[in-house]
């Protein structure tokens, strides 16, 4: 019974010593601004793009008072969003993030860009982001007809 306790105690010494895997994903974030202002509205969609494919999708929210929150993002319109690596694995989407690949965030309830892109590098980065103009088209994906043609 006692060296069935210690082998138990052992195993999970050993456990607890590995390193977890670390991400291989950037994730930037910050507010979002609009002519220096909330984006209306706070709570909208926002789409990491890299060479124009969608790599990481997230929600914008309003920033509340809680521990980890620094006091100027409280009130304002922020974001967090994971860009995926590149890569045919789990967690991983092909013809994304590669390291130093330009990553730009899309907004399309509001129809507009961030002004700011970041360069994809793993782990996380403050990137405070105002939108450009409203675009004259809008982004969207490929469609398919009804009846199942392109």
């Amino acid at each position: 019974m006692l060296v069935s306790l210690f082998l138990g105690l052992a195993a999970l010494s050993l456990a607890g010593a590995q390193n977890p895997p670390q991400p291989d994903f950037f994730w930037p974030y910050g507010t979002v601004l609009l002519g220096g202002e909330n984006i209306e509205p706070a709570q909208q969609p926002v789409i990491g793009l890299v060479n124009g494919k969608a790599c990481g999708e997230s929600t914008t929210f309003i920033a509340t008072d809680a521990p980890g929150v620094p006091a100027g993002d409280v009130g304002k319109t922020v974001y967090v969003v994971d860009i995926l690596a590149d890569g045919s694995e789990a967690g991983h989407r092909p013809g994304c993030g590669t390291p130093g690949a330009r990553v730009t965030l899309y907004f399309p309830e509001s129809n507009r860009l961030s002004q700011q892109a970041s360069a994809f590098t793993v782990g996380g980065q403050r990137v405070d982001v105002s939108l450009a103009s409203e675009l004259i088209y809008r982004l969207q994906g490929p469609m398919l007809a009804s009846d199942g043609t392109n």
